[in-house]
């Protein structure tokens, strides 16, 4: 069976992206204008919108308000600390990444959600959980929490085919300024092995990270996320940014 076709704002993101990186753009040349690259690729606002904002966080290119959006580096910026983007990695394997929900709901915080959110115990929060899957194998298990209040609406997006980040950061424009990240080698327990259709005690990555938002000047505790990745499918890298 015949791979399906990358979507139009990744196939957009390779073009631009190797016109930066072969110098056919250079640092401090600016970007065309949506409605330039919407005629020039024939594809809408949308798309043009989604590649951009995949190449302005892999650090090639930089947005300046009342300005316009400018190439940065022809390189990958190598301080700043990112994660790799899951549906990204997977369609760059030719793959297709899917997401399967398994959990949706609100429920009052434990203790130790509370702890983690800085909330009050009992305080109503939104559970969700995911497996993560390329080509139909599941690759990896996710869970969030963040507090009904700061999103409410959220359980009401289809959270199997968008982005929970995207759909915190870009639809509902809850600014995430801060993320404390750790990961750990560590093996299965039977049930965690259960769901990720894996071996009991075999090796996997557990990540932890916790990212903050912003209001009125008080930074605050905004989502906890926990993962389970099998070891092959993990994938973290560090990059530098320049502050301008």
């Amino acid at each position: 069976m015949m791979p399906p076709p990358l979507p139009k704002y990744y196939q957009l993101t390779q073009v631009l992206r190797e016109q930066i990186t072969s110098g056919h753009m250079r640092p401090g040349d600016q970007l065309p204008t949506e409605d330039t690259l919407c005629r020039a690729h024939r594809v809408s606002r949308g798309t043009v919108r989604k590649a951009i904002e995949v190449l302005i966080q892999e650090g090639y290119i930089r947005r300046s308000q009342g300005s316009g959006t400018f190439v940065h580096t022809t390189q990958p910026s190598t301080t700043l600390l990112t994660l790799s983007n899951f549906d990204e990695d997977i369609r760059r394997q030719n793959r297709t990444p899917t997401a399967r929900l398994l959990i949706a709901e609100v429920l009052p915080a434990s203790p130790a959600v509370a702890a983690q959110l800085e909330l009050i115990a009992e305080t109503p929060i939104i559970h969700i959980a995911r497996l993560r899957l390329a080509d139909q194998q599941i690759v990896a298990y996710e869970e969030r929490y963040l507090a009904e209040s700061l999103c409410p609406h959220l359980l009401q997006e289809d959270l199997e085919t968008h982005s929970i980040h995207h759909l915190l950061v870009h639809t509902y424009r809850i600014p995430l300024v801060k993320m404390v990240h750790t990961v750990e080698l560590g093996h299965l327990s039977d049930e965690q092995a259960q769901l990720l259709h894996a071996e009991p005690h075999s090796d996997a990555f557990f990540i932890d990270r916790l990212t903050f938002s912003k209001h009125e000047g008080r930074r605050f505790p905004a989502v906890w996320y926990r993962a389970i990745y099998g070891e092959d499918h993990y994938h973290i890298e560090a990059r530098v940014q320049t502050s301008l």
